[in-house]
């Protein structure tokens, strides 16, 4: 298709630019220069910025302190067995526990005003296992019983915290639970019934991901990236279509091997089970009865982001994976939808995005018989389209983008923010905004909200690198993560001068940028969240401990090699955890 210009398409932009203001970013820099007037959201970083660091620490600025909330393995209720530090725990014990490898979450409130600062539940999602350091023996054979314990530590967690005498603690409830790689799950939407997700048992696993939201009507959405780690074949027999090795998946060893142990993972045995991942998850948090669901409507990709807006009462869902933005518009306002005939996301368009060199861009559908997605073309109808969502954005133009991440809509503004992780500079964080300030619309204009970037790139301010999303609080502050693990050969330079991975705080009508945040050794910062009242951010700090370039690699002899991160106890290891920071006094974060 081609691109479309003139006055029609900027018209129809403009409708939105008191609404929906952009900011143009310096190309490095600590202060971002805004290309349109933005209202004043008061969102200016007020504290003490922190200086690069490569300590074995989570540091935060003065007047503030961060304090672990959820490691690996705490257990989540009473009856839990405690995590032990040789990595000696069980499967049977991994899925009673805090999975490991966090990655996004969000806080949703028990109650509404005060009270929703102070207690709620945290969703947070494991996507990531490093073997070495989950198994006491370093994972050298694929056994049952290490297979069993990985698709026990993976998933998503749902505990239930409240602040008790100035601390957030862990509260034993029926609502903590885990869902894992084994958990009941159901399909629903366009692709609920067709042939092609029947493997003739029922659907199970939430194997998590990076992409976290939540819904207006308080359910929590994750998507699944990885299925390109759990499956695989040992088939001598077996080879990858084009579809399939566009979703990363091959034959040969997986990341896991699971497929030696779980049949329903080996592509040559199970083909179609392969078909059932790479969904988002709808999972209600306050119904431990209720089955997770897999909506096909939202199209299959290994998502890397997603976040919830709306427009004129529909569910609008921006979401990304390794190569591609996507926006699912529902069909109908979801508040009728939940009343009756199909839920808010089984009905709906799914489009993907194309970013033109001037600035603006198009939401392209994802619909069978447009151009690019016929028969002819080898899309056979709306559900092939949608099972291979990824080659769909290819063959309609989509731009592919290096590792986009998660998304984040501006709440009075509008303006949807999204970071790419990868690329020659080390990564950036775009912006756009909707035409007509319409999150339903097609077209919108697009910019750099700000680009990484080493001390030698620029004269002055903070530097960064490896972005990998955006967070959004109620107050309008952005907040900007960073996992330098990301960092390829080239620019691994920029490692020695961005240090650990970091969390910054910008403010979208300035484009100024502080350094909030720095992580300990050889971890990505991978989640934020905030409570209500803005005055405690839960940060997950993931896979600290795992090789760096500057300071090695754990080993099944030393575990602790690049860090020991949260317990520094000598016979133990590092773990993945959930840190809350709150201000000392009391006050709003980022004040």
């Amino acid at each position: 298709m081609a691109p479309e210009h003139g006055p029609n398409r900027r018209q129809v932009l403009r409708g939105g630019a008191a609404l929906g203001a952009l900011t143009t970013a310096a190309l490095f820099g600590d202060t971002l220069r805004p290309a349109l007037a933005a209202p004043d959201t008061g969102s200016s970083p007020g504290f003490t910025g922190v200086p690069v660091a490569r300590a074995d620490a989570v540091t935060v600025p003065p007047g503030y302190t961060a304090r672990v909330l959820l490691p690996w393995g705490a257990p989540l209720r009473r009856n839990t067995p405690r995590w032990r530090p040789d990595a000696s725990d069980t499967a049977t014990n991994a899925a009673r526990q805090v999975g490991t490898g966090h990655s996004g979450l969000r806080y949703l409130p028990l109650h509404p005003g005060h009270e929703g600062g102070r207690r709620g539940l945290l969703v947070l999602n494991h996507s990531w296992a490093d073997p070495v350091l989950l198994h006491a023996d370093g994972g050298g054979a694929a056994t049952a019983d290490r297979t069993g314990k990985e698709m026990a530590s993976l998933g998503v967690t749902v505990a239930r915290i409240e602040l008790t005498d100035g601390r957030w603690r862990v509260i034993d409830d029926e609502l903590n639970r885990r869902l894992t790689a084994t958990s009941p799950t159901r399909l629903s939407g366009p692709l609920a019934d067709q042939p092609t997700l029947d493997t003739g048992t029922e659907p199970a696993g939430v194997i998590g991901g990076t992409a976290h939201a939540t819904t207006p009507w308080g359910t929590y959405l994750t998507g699944e990236d990885t299925l390109a780690d759990v499956f695989g074949t040992s088939s001598g027999e077996w080879s990858a279509t084009d579809s399939q090795r566009r979703y990363g998946l091959s034959s040969g060893e997986a990341s896991y091997g699971w497929h030696t142990h779980e049949s329903r993972f080996d592509l040559a045995l199970t083909p179609h089970e392969a078909h059932r991942f790479g969904w988002t998850v709808e999972i209600d948090p306050l119904d431990p009865s209720s089955t997770p669901v897999k909506h096909t409507a939202m199209g299959r990709v290994a998502h890397g982001g997603a976040t919830v807006t709306e427009s004129r009462g529909r569910a609008v869902v921006y979401m990304s994976d390794r190569t591609h933005l996507y926006k699912f518009v529902a069909e109908r306002p979801w508040r009728s939808a939940r009343d009756r005939g199909p839920g808010p996301l089984d009905e709906g368009v799914l489009y993907a995005a194309r970013l033109d060199s001037d600035g603006l861009g198009t939401w392209l559908p994802l619909t069978h018989g447009r151009t690019g997605l016929t028969a002819r073309e080898g899309f056979a109808d709306q559900a092939d389209v949608l099972l291979r969502a990824r080659e769909a954005a290819d063959a309609v133009g989509a731009t592919q983008l290096q590792g986009p991440g998660t998304p984040a809509v501006h709440p009075s503004t509008g303006t949807v923010y999204c970071t790419e992780a990868e690329g020659e500079a080390g990564g950036r964080v775009l912006a756009w905004t909707e035409g007509a300030a319409d999150h339903g619309a097609t077209l919108f204009s697009w910019n750099e909200f700000a680009r990484a970037g080493t001390a030698s790139d620029q004269a002055r301010g903070t530097v960064f690198a490896a972005p990998g999303g955006v967070h959004c609080g109620d107050d309008g502050r952005l907040w900007i993560r960073t996992d330098v693990a990301r960092l390829g050969d080239p620019l691994a330079h920029s490692r020695e001068q961005v240090g650990n991975s970091a969390l910054l705080c910008a403010d979208p009508e300035s484009g100024e940028l502080r350094r909030f945040l720095t992580g300990p050794r050889g971890c990505g910062i991978a989640g934020t969240a905030t409570s209500p009242d803005q005055r405690a951010l839960f940060v997950t700090v993931q896979g600290p401990g795992s090789a760096a370039q500057r300071w090695g690699a754990p080993t099944v002899e030393d575990p602790r090699a690049v860090s020991n991160w949260p317990g520094f106890d000598p016979a133990g290891r590092p773990r993945s955890a959930v840190v809350v920071v709150r201000k000392d006094d009391g006050g709003i974060i980022g004040t």
